[in-house]
C-alpha cells in the first residue's frame, strides 16, 4: 500500500505513480520488509514521466510504514543527470545487525558516464549505504562494472550489463551479482563478484565520477561466471543465502525475474558454497 493506504496504481491507471519493484529484504529484528522501486524516467515529445525511485518499509501485511530519504543525485531529472530509466535500485542488503542498508544502482548515473558496452571501458555505478535508524544515506561508493559479456545478434540490437542484486558478506565485503543480457544470445551471463569496500572512497560529494579522479573505486574479485554452467540461464535478478545443506555446507539461491513474459523462463538455482 501507498502512504495514504491505497494500492499502488498500474501504468494504465496512473503512469506517474506506478512503482517498478526490484528488490525485497526482511528485517527480522523489526519484523518488517524493505523494498525498492526503480521509478520511471520517460521523456518524449508528447509527455514526460518522472517518478523517483524509492526504498520503502512496510509491515508483513503490506502496509506503509516509512521511506528512506534519497540523496539528490538519485532523483529523476529531465536534465542529463540522475538515474537512467530502468537502471536504479536493483539490489538491497542489510548488514548483520541491521544497522545499515546497502542499495545498489544498476548502471551509471547519467552524470557519471556511459553505460557498459561490449568493449570494456571504465563504467562506474554507485552503491549507497543507509543508516537504518535515521533512514538517511551515510556513504556512496563507486563500483566498476564489467563490459557487456557478449555482442548482440545483430550488432545493433539491445544489450545491457549492470548490478542486479547485492548481498552483505562482512564489514568490508559484499557479494555483487552482475547480469549481462544481449539480444540474440542464448543465455544471460551472471557473474558473482566479491566486492571489497575497505579502501574505497566515499563519493557522496562527487557530482560526476567521469569528471573526477579524486577517488578510489571498490575493488572486486570474480567468484563465479554462469557461462561455465553450459546451460540456459534466464534473467537472474535475485539471490540470497539459502538453508544449510545435508553435508553441512552453506547454500546460495538465485531466482529469475521472467518479466511476465511467455518467452522467458521462471528458474531457481541452488548452489553449494565451498569455503
Amino acid at each position: 500500500h501507498q502512504q495514504n493506504g491505497a494500492l499502488y496504481p498500474n501504468s494504465n491507471q496512473n503512469p506517474y505513480k506506478t512503482p517498478d519493484p526490484e528488490s525485497l529484504r526482511f528485517n527480522s529484528t523489526t519484523n518488517q520488509i524493505v523494498w525498492s522501486s526503480e521509478g520511471e524516467r520517460n521523456i518524449t515529445n508528447k509527455d514526460t514521466i518522472l517518478n523517483n525511485p524509492f526504498i520503502t518499509i512496510i509491515d508483513t501485511a503490506g502496509n506503509f510504514i516509512e521511506e528512506y530519504q534519497l540523496p539528490d543525485n538519485i532523483l529523476m531529472s529531465v536534465e542529463n543527470k540522475g538515474p537512467r530509466i530502468n537502471s536504479v535500485f536493483e539490489g538491497l542488503s542489510f548488514n548483520k545487525d541491521y544497522s545499515k542498508l546497502y542499495a545498489s544502482v544498476e548502471q551509471p548515473l547519467l552524470q557519471d558516464g556511459d553505460e557498459p558496452d561490449t568493449l570494456y571501458k571504465t563504467c562506474l555505478s554507485r552503491i549507497l549505504v543507509f543508516d537504518t535508524k535515521t533512514k538517511k544515506a551515510i556513504a556512496q561508493f563507486a563500483y566498476p562494472l564489467d563490459a557487456v559479456a557478449h555482442a548482440p545478434k545483430p550488432a545493433n540490437k539491445p544489450k545491457v550489463n549492470g548490478i542486479s542484486e547485492i548481498l552483505w558478506l562482512n564489514k568490508n565485503q559484499l557479494l555483487i551479482m552482475e547480469r549481462s543480457y544481449s539480444f540474440g544470445v542464448f543465455a544471460n551471463t551472471i557473474k558473482i563478484y566479491i566486492a571489497d569496500l575497505s579502501s574505497a572512497t566515499d563519493v557522496s560529494n562527487i557530482y560526476s565520477l567521469k569528471e573526477s579522479n579524486a577517488f578510489k573505486p571498490i575493488t572486486k574479485q570474480l567468484l563465479f561466471n554462469s557461462d561455465s554452467l553450459k546451460m540456459y540461464v534466464d534473467n537472474v535478478e535475485g539471490f540470497t543465502f539459502g538453508p544449510k545443506l545435508s553435508n553441512g555446507k552453506n547454500s546460495l539461491l538465485w531466482v529469475v525475474d521472467n518479466n511476465f513474459s511467455a518467452i522467458e523462463q521462471s528458474q531457481v538455482f541452488l548452489f553449494e558454497i565451498e569455503e
